[in-house]
């Protein structure tokens, strides 16, 4: 979705403001996140409910407004352990969550994405290009932390609604009219009405993290996964680099799949130590079986392009910095080409605010 800017500013650049934030961390915070942890012994850490607002837009990376324009989401998870009894008795019979040393959480979320083509002034869009399409979806969300083997297994299912009732054009035409941008033209020729389903499983397996100077810790992390459904299917595998401080604060922060993202939870700071934060850089490859967004609706006729790659790349980096119960985030995403008439990768940003309770 296009937001305000200059007419001669032509692209925004968002990863210095990652690194300029993340310099600013260092010069600053170290030294007392050091003399804390020294002087304090060890604190039983917190494991409180969560809850994240989260939003990607493509100003915060090439500065244009087409293929994954914006999404928003709003999303609650659960304490440690404070989990539905059935979700417990569940998680007892599996052979690989160990109940007694891991962290059961249930969540859930509500989302909105945006998708346009490359010229929104068209009123009859490039038939080569992307459809025009809204998803608006609920989900829910299981995720199982075990801390001391380093891992998080999350499985989240979202239901809604993909085409007119999504409301993309309601959002997007709006928000431009408020900023006075000329509205898209070619919402008449989006997806159609088609309800969407995805069963989205994902593992993160941490690496032990090595301590560094000035208090500093660095780890090194793998993923894999999978989207089961008629909105996305694919496979996932991925890898990721973090380095800063109270790295076992989290997984990662928040994030609108597909997405290299966390379960959106995290252990706050304590009156002794009160800061932590880590810059990441990482990748994430997957292979497509299906792509509404691309392929069009599954039930019913409706624009699609007709060469989608079955393979597809992100490369992100960022920052995650907490206070207290307060956490925020920033990431830059490169999203490889998704079909061949696309003009090069996506980039855009993602920021995220979390409040533990």
């Amino acid at each position: 979705m296009r937001l305000l800017r200059s007419d001669t500013l032509t692209e925004t650049r968002a990863a210095p403001i990652a690194a300029a934030l993340f310099i600013a961390i260092l010069l600053g915070a170290p030294p007392a996140l050091a003399e804390a942890k020294e002087a304090s012994g060890p604190v039983a850490p917190r494991k409180p409910g969560v809850w994240s607002l989260t939003s990607e837009n493509d100003m915060f990376g090439s500065g244009t407004d087409r293929n994954y324009s914006n999404g928003v989401r709003i999303e609650h998870v659960s304490g440690a352990d404070n989990v539905h009894p059935g979700l417990k008795w569940v998680a007892a019979r599996l052979p690989w969550i160990d109940v007694e040393r891991t962290d059961l959480r249930q969540g859930f979320g509500l989302s909105h994405a945006i998708f346009t083509p490359e010229d929104i002034t068209l009123t009859d869009p490039n038939p080569l290009d992307r459809p025009y399409a809204g998803w608006l979806s609920f989900s829910s969300t299981v995720a199982a932390t075990d801390l001391e083997k380093g891992v998080q297994d999350t499985l989240q299912v979202n239901l809604g609604i993909v085409g007119p009732s999504a409301g993309g054009e309601f959002v997007q035409n709006n928000w431009h009219n408020m900023l006075g941008i000329p509205g898209a033209q070619g919402w008449d020729h989006q997806l159609k009405d088609e309800p969407g389903v995805e069963i989205i499983a994902q593992r993160l397996q941490r690496l032990d993290k090595f301590d560094l100077p000035f208090g500093l810790e660095t780890d090194f992390g793998g993923h894999a996964g999978f989207a089961l459904g008629n909105v996305r299917t694919y496979v996932n595998t991925g890898l990721t680099a973090r380095i800063g401080w109270d790295l076992d604060s989290g997984f990662g922060p928040p994030r609108i799949r597909p997405a290299l993202a966390g379960a959106g939870e995290f252990i706050p700071g304590t009156a002794e130590v009160p800061w932590g934060g880590y810059a990441f850089i990482g990748v994430d490859g997957r292979a497509i079986a299906r792509d509404m967004f691309l392929d069009g609706n599954l039930w019913r006729d409706s624009a699609r392009v007709e060469d989608r790659r079955a393979l597809v790349g992100d490369l992100q980096a960022g920052i995650a910095v907490h206070y207290r119960d307060v956490q925020v985030s920033f990431t830059w995403v490169s999203r490889t080409e998704q079909f061949a008439y696309q003009d090069g990768p996506q980039q855009f940003g993602a920021v995220s605010i979390s409040l533990a309770h």
